[in-house]
């Protein structure tokens, strides 16, 4: 309990979270992998509100995820593209359009993906870096590292949780709404986190956490409403609960993998990393990539494109896409 604990709250995911564990942050990284640059493209699509736009931009370039070009002197005007740090994320995004794309919610599912290397309709996979195959969980083992109990992660900044509204204002674009509301929070995915670590019962989650009772009832409740997560009877008189993954809820574990291996990469502690990662199978420690299920090739944003439906090109209007 007391190594998952510091590992929770000082590990590369939680060091990650400050930066991307928000929605709106989520939908701003979405549309600038889609091509958006401009303030008014990104207001338009993610549908926030332009104070809370502006400091979610102005934190990403603080963060080096985004950077500040002038496109036009007079008057001076400038647009927001990915540095190597942001474009770094694109294996979480693409975890992320899979799983959507396996089970979106009310919004439907988003575009299929096409690899252009092979030309083929792909699903991208998490493949181990040195033998090759899909990463599942059950192969994956975890230590502590130097830097579990010396660096203390980043407090993130207090924010309302928003839940995406029923229907979206005209002109957004739905994409990936699910996915977005379900990892677009802090206390959401450490408490994945815990699931993954093997505590399943209410007082562990709580002491490993130290999150206040009422946030963490809302959160299992959000997460047993979506299937994500199931509850089981451990004990009768009083009934007691164990929470477990779904196999909605495992879809989840190549995102948050991959968030943790760009935050061992871009956030760096350092003492060393807090948490080290082992694939059972070649033995290695565990370093992953992102290829095409058809031709096993690597893939990154210039190498992907979008096969658009009628309803999505109708949804994003005229501005240009990488299809």
């Amino acid at each position: 309990m007391a190594e998952v604990k510091y590992l929770l709250r000082s590990g590369e995911g939680a060091r990650a979270l400050p930066i991307i564990g928000d929605r709106w942050v989520l939908l701003i990284l979405r549309d600038a992998f889609l091509g958006a640059r401009r303030f008014e493209d990104f207001r338009r699509l993610t549908g926030a509100a332009r104070g809370t736009l502006t400091s979610r931009l102005a934190a990403l370039v603080q963060q080096g995820v985004l950077y500040r070009n002038e496109y036009r002197k007079t008057p001076v005007r400038h647009e927001y593209r990915l540095s190597e740090k942001g474009m770094a994320l694109y294996p979480v995004a693409l975890a992320l359009w899979h799983w959507e794309s396996h089970w979106a919610g009310a919004f439907g599912l988003p575009p299929r993906l096409v690899h252009k290397g092979c030309g083929m309709v792909m699903e991208p996979e998490l493949a181990c870096g040195y033998c090759g195959q899909v990463v599942l969980p059950t192969d994956v083992t975890y230590e502590s590292g130097a830097g579990a109990k010396v660096y203390t992660a980043q407090r993130a900044q207090p924010r309302r949780r928003r839940q995406s509204p029923d229907h979206a204002a005209e002109g957004v674009d739905t994409t990936m709404f699910h996915s977005v509301d379900t990892l677009g929070d802090r206390w959401t995915v450490l408490l994945l986190a815990c699931l993954y670590f093997g505590l399943h019962r209410y007082d562990d989650i709580s002491a490993a956490l130290g999150i206040a009772t009422n946030i963490l009832a809302d959160r299992l409740r959000r997460l047993l409403s979506a299937g994500i997560v199931q509850q089981h009877l451990y004990h009768d008189g009083p009934p007691r609960y164990e929470y477990r993954l779904s196999t909605k809820g495992w879809g989840l574990y190549p995102a948050t993998l991959a968030i943790h291996e760009w935050a061992t990469a871009w956030i760096a502690s350092p003492s060393g990393p807090a948490l080290k990662l082992r694939h059972r199978p070649c033995g290695h420690g565990l370093r992953t990539k992102m290829r095409c299920n058809c031709c096993l090739g690597l893939v990154d944003p210039h190498a992907v494109g979008v096969k658009p439906s009628s309803r999505w090109k109708a949804q994003r209007g005229s501005l240009p896409t990488r299809s």
